[in-house]
């Protein structure tokens, strides 16, 4: 698999979790960090990174789909989920274990992919 599909199955993942985030944070914030979105503070933070989700990932899908320059969505996407990985580190103690293994996983899965299309020079090649 090239990277550029790998970026692109990363962009549209990216924007369905956004959109999962923003439509049912109870549910979505439990399977990503075990965290209570039944409260107010927790559908706000859930939510709020389902915007961010949902914008990185149709800003990318709309700049590979386009041919336009994809590389600043994609620096965006791995300073985001490099982030991601390393708040959850830090927070590793406090999070339930299969909580931390998932967010870890798929934080660090999309920083490589992310890091990856912006190392690869024929990425922004445009396949069509």
């Amino acid at each position: 698999m090239n990277v550029r599909r790998l970026a692109t199955g990363l962009a549209v993942n990216r924007l369905l979790f956004g959109a999962s985030f923003v439509a049912a944070p109870e549910r979505s914030s439990r399977s990503w960090i075990s965290i209570d979105a039944a409260t107010g503070g927790g559908r706000v933070m859930t939510r709020a990174t389902g915007a961010r989700d949902l914008v990185l990932g149709l800003g990318a899908l709309r700049a590979l789909r386009t041919g336009a320059d994809a590389r600043p969505w994609f620096a965006a996407h791995l300073v985001s989920d490099a982030t991601d990985f390393l708040a959850t580190w830090a927070e590793r103690r406090e999070l339930p274990k299969p909580s931390v293994a998932y967010a870890l996983t798929m934080a660090g899965a999309s920083t490589a992919i992310a890091a990856a299309y912006l190392l690869e020079p024929d990425a922004q090649e445009d396949p069509r």
